[in-house]
């Protein structure tokens, strides 16, 4: 009779952060409503250790929504077509189109509008922030360098026009204003069209 052999002990890890933040993410993109309880319950962890690795679950979802974000934003930079500022608008039409049809999003939005709107406008938050640097590259790719820098003050605007026009809008119950976004946008450009050199 053969021996049989034993089979290798499985390799089994402890969850890490990065499992916390990808079960968010596919609940958050299952368009159900993350809980740091769920996400503890199903990495068979403490509470307290997920609430350790991400502080709250606001910053969690900030996390969540700026992985979003960067993928939607590397996405519409690569398809953006035109010349100098309309190259800029192209890719802010892009983003605003894309992102204000996504469901996941949209029942954020509808299901809790005060944490969704201080999370995508919050003047200090991640998705701000990854919005204004996603903008500054672009423009930086259309304008001379001393006219970039000219426009540098006025793109907290043009991220606050468009992610005003898109969600706020739509958490009171319209649809996103993509049209508009884009002309306060294309004027707020214009204004510093004099300043290349």
């Amino acid at each position: 009779m053969e021996r049989v052999k034993p089979s290798p002990r499985p390799v089994i890890r402890r969850p890490r952060p990065a499992d916390g933040l990808d079960l968010a993410r596919a609940t958050f993109l299952a368009g159900d409503r993350v809980e740091m309880a769920s996400i503890a319950s199903q990495l068979d962890m403490s509470q307290a250790t997920v609430y350790r690795w991400f502080g709250s679950r606001e910053r969690l979802l900030e996390q969540v929504l700026a992985e979003i974000a960067r993928e939607f934003l590397a996405d519409a930079r690569a398809h953006a077509r035109g010349e100098g500022d309309d190259r800029v608008l192209d890719f802010a039409r892009r983003l605003m189109s894309v992102t204000a049809t996504l469901p996941p999003v949209r029942a954020f939005v509808e299901r809790e509008p005060q944490l969704s709107l201080r999370l995508l406008l919050g003047e200090k938050g991640v998705i701000r922030r990854t919005l204004r640097d996603a903008l500054a590259e672009i423009v930086a790719e259309t304008r001379p360098p001393a006219a970039a820098r000219a426009l540098d003050e006025d793109l907290d605007v043009l991220v606050e026009v468009a992610v005003a026009l898109e969600w706020a809008t739509f958490a009171i119950g319209d649809e996103p204003q993509i049209d508009h976004a884009i002309r306060i946008m294309r004027l707020i450009l214009a204004s510093h069209a004099g300043e290349r050199p």
